[in-house]
């Protein structure tokens, strides 16, 4: 296992410990915070070690969004339990994650993947951003809220929706590999 998978491992343990700092913390959550802000460290990490060494693998390139997948539906289900997000936002984005797990699981049992795309990375910054403001200020303007939950919304679905389509791009160009006589299972 190289670096870059073991920061991903990091970070899926990260998730559970998130949870439990975060039910502890009571009403401040600072620390749950912190927890957040240092599995992103991990996730920057890994990605750029990754790139830079030439040391991307399979199995880092589903683990790795799929740990960030986990720990976003952890800090927004538990932005939801604290009253700090409403249902609809919760309700949203935990179908599109648990959409995108789904899709990632099933390209790869077929041995191959949808690549990060500048829509899911813009996504996952401003998300990020937004779920760290709504933990170390949970109180805010209500309309400066909403506002910024809106914008996470539709940035989400428009993620969603380009990821979806390059699923079934890439569905299909696998399907019309395998069809001329390749090996199933052969990458692209």
């Amino acid at each position: 296992m190289n670096i870059p998978n073991i920061l991903t491992t990091i970070r899926l343990f990260m998730v559970p410990l998130y949870g439990i700092v975060f039910a502890l913390e009571g009403n401040s959550h600072i620390f749950s915070a912190l927890v957040f802000v240092l599995a992103s460290v991990t996730d920057v990490a890994d990605g750029y070690i990754a790139r830079k060494y030439n040391l991307s693998t399979r199995w880092g390139q589903v683990m790795d969004p799929l740990a960030d997948k986990c720990m976003q539906i952890a800090v927004i289900i538990s932005l939801f339990i604290a009253k700090i997000v409403p249902v609809w936002f919760i309700v949203l984005l935990v179908a599109k994650e648990l959409l995108m797990i789904f899709m990632s699981i099933f390209l790869y049992t077929k041995k191959t993947y949808v690549k990060s795309n500048r829509a899911g990375k813009i996504n996952t910054v401003f998300l990020f951003l937004v779920m760290l403001l709504l933990l170390v200020c949970p109180s805010m303007n209500l309309v400066l809220k909403n506002v910024l939950l809106g914008l996470s919304a539709v940035i989400s679905v428009l993620a969603g929706m380009i990821y979806t389509y390059l699923y079934f791009v890439q569905d299909k160009r696998f399907k019309n590999y395998t069809s001329k006589g390749k090996k199933k299972g052969e990458s692209l």
